[in-house]
């Protein structure tokens, strides 16, 4: 089986709330959440089984809860720094996994094509962990088999490999057995910043949600690469923020 985990928290200093915050601005259905919008991603990918919110067990985070109830996914909850041990937790809790594509609930505009081909590489390699490159910045992907996870779970011991979920596992390709999967679209379009960071991020994501719709793609040529070809401004709105390590 494999399962989809969203990472998930509300207590951002930059944006607070921003998993909750409707997509696009004005949209008022728990569904069109950028949460909401992770989930249903997630769900257009046929080689997802299950998906789940890993989120922390602060008062601040109930809402994710219940907009998880919302969305009709299941929400485990644990400590706020071990994000490794909320993983863990999570896929204790989800019955016979074999395979987890690691999502985070900042990052609505992953493609499922690509997340199904990610998954595909990593499965047909016998892999541990497989990362996509060569897509814009908050639509690449991670796959994790559950045994290295588990593993990385009992074995890791320094702050920043319980904080982050993959650490471990890249730094030791000694134990793990890790895959790149370069995926390619348009220089236009993997110049894009497409993560939730800052309010600037939320407004390119709100326009491009506006203008495209809710199921837009990365390489449709008549869809966002057209837009940017009609509005290359576009790609200024967030173009400078500074990126945060989720």
């Amino acid at each position: 089986m494999v399962l989809a985990l969203i990472q998930a928290r509300l207590g951002s200093s930059r944006l607070p709330g921003k998993s909750a915050l409707p997509l696009p601005l004005g949209a008022t259905h728990a569904a069109h959440t950028v949460l909401g919008h992770v989930v249903s991603r997630a769900r257009r990918a046929s080689l997802v089984d299950t998906i789940s919110i890993a989120t922390t067990d602060q008062a601040l985070d109930d809402e994710l809860v219940f907009l998880a109830n919302q969305l009709g996914v299941a929400a485990f909850r644990g400590e706020e720094q071990d994000v490794l041990g909320r993983f863990a937790g999570a896929l204790a809790h989800a019955g016979e996994v074999r395979t987890i594509v690691r999502l985070t609930a900042d990052n609505p505009a992953f493609d499922p094509t690509f997340l199904d081909a990610a998954v595909a590489h990593h499965l047909a390699n016998g892999a541990d962990y497989t990362h996509t490159t060569g897509l814009p910045l908050g639509t690449n992907l991670e796959v994790i088999s559950a045994a290295a996870l588990r593993r990385a779970h009992a074995e890791a011991r320094q702050p920043d490999e319980r904080e982050h979920v993959t650490p471990y596992l890249r730094r030791h390709p000694e134990l793990f057995r890790l895959e790149t999967l370069p995926l390619a679209v348009s220089p236009a379009v993997a110049a894009l910043r497409l993560t939730i960071d800052y309010p600037s991020d939320y407004a390119l994501l709100s326009l491009l949600f506006t203008e495209l719709g809710a199921d837009f793609s990365l390489t449709d040529p008549a869809g966002l690469p057209a837009l940017l070809a009609r509005h290359p401004w576009l790609a200024a709105i967030n173009a400078s923020n500074e990126q945060v390590r989720a």
